[in-house]
């Protein structure tokens, strides 16, 4: 009888504790499974940081500030249309976006 009651037991923690002791790809892991759904894109700041080491940057990717980059990863999300848009384009266009405000010119 423990078995059944502990299977139908809630997790009744606020989400704080869970996502400070997971991972991203573990709390997805979760919502795909609870949800019955399956998640295809995601733009991790960590994740976004590591790839634009690889582009040719007129900046130091570990000096930007944190702001900058959730900034950067909103600019890209909001302009970019469709769900058949691919990660690397998104890259692009946060790393354009970094380039701009680096070299003083604005977006629009």
């Amino acid at each position: 009888m423990k078995n059944k009651i502990e299977s139908t037991t809630q997790d009744y923690d606020n989400g704080t504790m869970f996502f400070h002791c997971h991972s991203i790809w573990e709390a997805m892991s979760k919502l795909e499974k609870f949800y019955e759904c399956k998640i295809y894109g995601v733009l991790d700041i960590e994740e976004v940081a590591e790839n634009l080491r690889y582009f040719d940057c007129d900046f130091d990717i570990d000096k930007l500030p944190k702001q900058l980059l959730i900034e950067a990863i909103e600019y890209a999300y909001e302009r970019i249309e469709g769900c058949d848009n691919g990660y690397n384009q998104y890259l692009d266009c946060i790393h354009d976006y970094l380039q701009e405000i680096h070299s003083g010119k604005t977006t629009s």
